[in-house]
């Protein structure tokens, strides 16, 4: 299997001859109040930094991280992406398998087949999608790696914080990557502490919330001792300059833009979900993210998507996410103008099928 993504926007624009601003891409799911303001300053003034090696562990970064989310520095790692870290940690420990909540992220599984690593599929199901953790303690072994994605991607279900953590800490011979890469976008509190359990790893994006996916930077955080494990194997300069002084600049300065977004969610998410739902021939999946992922009833999400694509605007084919299948599709809310356009172009197909 190769990478299947949404967001690729600058191919598809290629395709049909158009430029990036002349499509609406729903298939990403980033922030729908676009580049946070002034950052696009702070990059532009620090374009001579490029002619000099960033810093090597990204050290000043990890330790404004670390401040504004309660921890220790020595807890903390920065990357090139979250994806550095759901590929090195299978690859650099020792564990009998993975067990991988579906449906999710296919990175996870890709990261398993990259490191030999054999994996199991917890896979939760339709209406909800709901992640059974009695169910899921049941199928744990010891020994193994544990990916949840929570909120989840592409199904929006979002666990509890605190009752997360109280199901890591009961299983203590499980090791768990939680990645909170949409938590931003829900107002619910990250797991990151000062007092983790030594056997959870936890994955911050900075892509999503800030619309940045182009700079890749995300984060890792554990225990002082789990961080030093893979601190002593990691590779040097894995973060580029401009995306450490843009990761900088968005801790000390983004907490009013993320504070809109989250108000931005909570009234347009509900509005813009119930007029999917009145739609005939589709079911709308309940999530609490900047996504939605909807159910057809009667035609695939490739005959769909070769439809809006034809009115400039990109959504998911979800076939590719072990357990769903060409019948569903997720968009990615964007501002109250394409949101509508997107509603309207939709009804029309629908009433037409």
């Amino acid at each position: 299997m190769g990478f299947v993504h949404g967001g690729n926007i600058i191919a598809t624009a290629t395709e049909l001859g158009l430029r990036v601003d002349e499509l609406i891409d729903m298939s990403s799911n980033l922030s729908p109040l676009g580049m946070v303001p002034g950052l696009r300053r702070v990059l532009e003034e620090g374009l001579d930094q490029i002619a000099y090696l960033p810093e090597a562990t990204s050290q000043s970064l990890c330790a404004l991280f670390a401040r504004r989310m309660g921890c220790a520095p020595e807890q903390v790692m920065a990357g090139n992406g979250t994806t550095d870290f759901i590929y090195d940690l299978p690859a650099r420990s020792r564990f009998k398998r993975a067990v991988i909540v579906n449906p999710t992220y296919s990175d996870y599984r890709l990261a398993c087949q990259y490191s030999g690593l054999p994996w199991h599929d917890f896979v939760t199901s339709f209406p909800d999608f709901a992640v059974d953790l009695a169910a899921l303690g049941r199928s744990l072994q010891g020994g193994e790696l544990v990916f949840l994605c929570n909120p989840n991607n592409p199904t929006g279900h979002l666990l509890a914080s605190r009752r997360l953590r109280a199901f890591v800490e009961d299983h203590p011979r499980t090791t768990f990557m939680v990645d909170e890469s949409y938590l931003p976008f829900c107002r619910e509190p990250s797991l990151v502490a000062a007092d983790l359990p030594d056997n959870l790893y936890i994955l911050c994006s900075s892509s999503k919330i800030y619309g940045i996916p182009g700079l890749r930077l995300g984060f890792l955080v554990s225990t002082p001792a789990n961080m030093a494990d893979l601190r002593a194997h990691c590779r040097p300069w894995s973060v580029n300059r401009l995306a450490q002084i843009a990761g900088e600049y968005l801790l000390r300065e983004a907490d009013d833009y993320v504070r809109r977004v989250q108000g931005f969610m909570a009234d347009e998410r509900h509005a813009f979900a119930a007029q999917l739902a009145e739609l005939p021939g589709l079911s709308v999946v309940p999530g609490v993210t900047n996504f939605i992922l909807c159910r057809l009833r009667d035609m695939g999400a490739d005959q769909l998507a070769a439809h809006m694509l034809n009115h400039r605007i990109m959504i998911r084919n979800c076939a590719s996410f072990d357990g769903l299948d060409n019948s569903y599709f997720r968009i990615s809310l964007k501002n109250p103008a394409d949101n509508r356009y997107f509603l309207s172009t939709l009804a029309s197909f629908l009433a037409t099928q």
